[in-house]
């Protein structure tokens, strides 16, 4: 990759050619150290080992190269002495020669491929530890900046990034070596021309090799002034695509709400914007490519007959025989070839970049969340036996508060009713279970205690029912047994002995057997701490009774704390919490 661009240089350009050079060097020296750790991370001798075969590979391909620029040598001079021997000898030579390319190109790929899904898998796994954790998933998707879509820039975006950086690295390794070899190679077989200038005769050697240099300088500077453009549109072309995804996934997810409201017409405007949205990406990318292309095209048709044009003159005045004009023209391509790197790798090198800023984008987000959550955040802390809020206030992102201070302790077994509007009593517990951190005030959990949240949509994951209820598994092991008697209990025992059966459960079972599903999970888990946001809204009231008197029976030490409205199964609860919200909220 170049660290420049060419333009004419008036003042105006000159300040924008250094700009983007620094901004192209910037972007790789970020690269080295975001790249960095994998190579001393687990299993880093045998990363370093593909590393190392890899460019002993890359160094047999050339020699390759050269063993077929010297044997087409000998192909023409035997072809034009009319030498038969010499030629049936070339044949195997060559048969020789395509058996040595194919083995090496073979290892080649498959170490290649090795490497690259070792680091796809390390990258993936290490962002996976840090954004699958602590619900920072959660927080991440309630705050602005560069981290849209991280399933997207997860899935695709780190596989191109490293299958890109190990196709790109090889590649320029290998036009480096290419380079290096065939300029020798040029160089000598052009010999020395006399020009005259001026009544001197001033002796050139090794002309060709200028040329070669010259005919890739043009190149390349037109090249990356064609292709300029691509990064910014391969960058939104990724990020329209993921949105695209995205609104398809959530349509689907959400496919009996959008059918049971009528809200086809009104989901399939929304999908329509998306795609010109992705329209708009797809054709300022085209843009970029047709500029490429055309350019290229030009290019490439060019490369083949140019050498011959140059060095044809001295075959024809007798001073070179045909293999040297025809192993000069080859040695020529393969000059220009290396230095075309630019050239030919424009395009995936602007959309390597773009995956590796969307990845490392992510990643800094992730690394900056606690500092972008803001400076009023709600303190939790695990000490002590009693929960605790001293002076808790809830805000919105802006900072504006949506209820007035509580304090308050709840302790170990007791009920307790949190009343007021829905939404902040929500983003209380969310508060409480350190997912929401707007506000201020500190909320104190008891050290070491077991905690259960139970939604109004709880979790399921697609896959066997089994594991379903018993999520997460991280939790506990829970038996066929145990999962069964759990079901039972809770009222959904038709499912009892299909705890195999694999299913997209959000969508098989309906939300009030979700509900259900949710207390299988706390009989399954034993939690001493026990919160319910809005967790039975869709139980009629005797199956509300029905779970309240579950509680009751199966946790009679443990302590619940429900978003809900007075008089909810009455006597259950032995206190009312009343959060109040303030006049900015409404």
């Amino acid at each position: 990759m170049q660290c420049s661009r060419a333009e004419p240089m008036t003042q105006d350009t000159a300040a924008r050619s250094k700009s983007g050079m620094l901004d192209h060097c910037g972007f790789l020296w970020r690269f080295v150290l975001f790249a960095l750790p994998f190579w001393s991370a687990g299993h880093k001798w045998m990363n370093r080992g593909r590393l190392a075969l890899i460019a002993a590979l890359t160094v047999a391909q050339v020699a390759v190269q050269v063993g077929l620029n010297s044997w087409s040598a000998r192909l023409y001079n035997a072809i034009e002495g009319r030498h038969l021997d010499a030629f049936l000898g070339l044949i195997a030579t060559f048969v020789l020669l395509l058996l040595a390319s194919i083995l090496v190109f073979s290892i080649t790929l498959h170490t290649k491929r090795r490497l690259e899904f070792a680091w796809r898998v390390w990258i993936t796994n290490n962002t996976l530890s840090v954004w699958m954790a602590q619900g920072r998933h959660y927080q991440l998707g309630l705050i602005a900046g560069d981290h849209d879509n991280p399933d997207g820039r997860i899935a695709e975006d780190i596989r191109v990034t490293t299958e890109a950086a190990v196709e790109l690295g090889q590649a320029l390794f290998y036009c480096i070596l290419l380079f290096g070899t065939f300029v020798a190679v040029l160089w000598t077989l052009s010999g020395v021309i006399h020009v005259e200038a001026g009544g001197t005769v001033i002796p050139i050697p090794g002309f060709m090799v200028f040329v070669a240099l010259a005919y890739s300088a043009i190149g390349t500077s037109l090249a990356l002034w064609a292709g300029s453009p691509l990064v910014g549109a391969s960058n939104l072309r990724q990020t329209v695509e993921a949105n695209f995804r995205f609104g398809l996934a959530r349509a689907r997810e959400y496919s009996e709400s959008i059918a049971l409201i009528g809200g086809d017409a009104d989901e399939r405007t929304h999908l329509q914007e998306l795609l010109r949205g992705v329209r708009r990406g797809w054709e300022r990318q085209t843009y970029g490519l047709v500029r490429i292309i055309v350019f290229t095209t030009a290019y490439g048709v060019l490369a083949n007959p140019f050498p011959l044009l140059v060095a044809a003159p001295r075959y024809i005045m007798g001073f070179i025989s045909l293999g040297t004009l025809m192993q000069m023209a080859q040695a020529f391509s393969q000059v220009t070839a290396a230095l075309s790197f630019p050239v030919d790798n424009l395009s995936g090198i602007a959309q390597w970049r773009a995956s590796v800023e969307r990845v490392m984008a992510l990643q800094d987000a992730l690394g900056e969340l606690q500092e972008k959550l803001g400076a009023n955040r709600i303190e939790v802390k695990h000490e002590g036996s009693l929960l605790q809020l001293a002076g808790v206030r809830v805000m919105k992102h802006d900072a504006a508060p949506v209820m007035k201070e509580i304090t308050a302790e709840i302790g170990p077994g007791e009920h307790v009713l949190i009343e007021g509007k829905t939404a902040i009593c929500h983003k209380l517990i969310l508060a409480v279970a350190g997912l929401w951190p707007w506000g201020t005030g500190k909320v104190t959990l008891p050290a070491g205690a077991s905690i259960f949240v139970a939604s109004d949509r709880p979790y399921l994951p697609v896959g066997a029912l089994g594991e379903a209820v018993c999520y997460p598994l991280t939790l506990g092991v829970c038996t066929p047994g145990d999962i069964n008697a759990a079901l039972h209990r809770v009222g959904l025992g038709d499912w009892a002995g299909n705890l195999g059966v694999i299913e997209n459960w959000e969508q098989v079972l309906s939300v009030a057997q979700q509900q259900r599903l949710s207390f299988a999970r706390m009989l399954l888990h034993r939690p001493d701490w026990i919160f319910l946001a809005e967790a039975m809204n869709a139980l009629d009231e005797a199956t509300q009774r029905e779970m309240a008197e579950l509680l009751v029976a199966e946790f009679p030490s443990a302590a619940v704390v429900a978003v809900g409205r007075a008089g909810l199964f009455d006597g259950f609860f032995q206190r009312v919490l009343r959060v109040e919200a303030t006049t900015a909220s409404g």
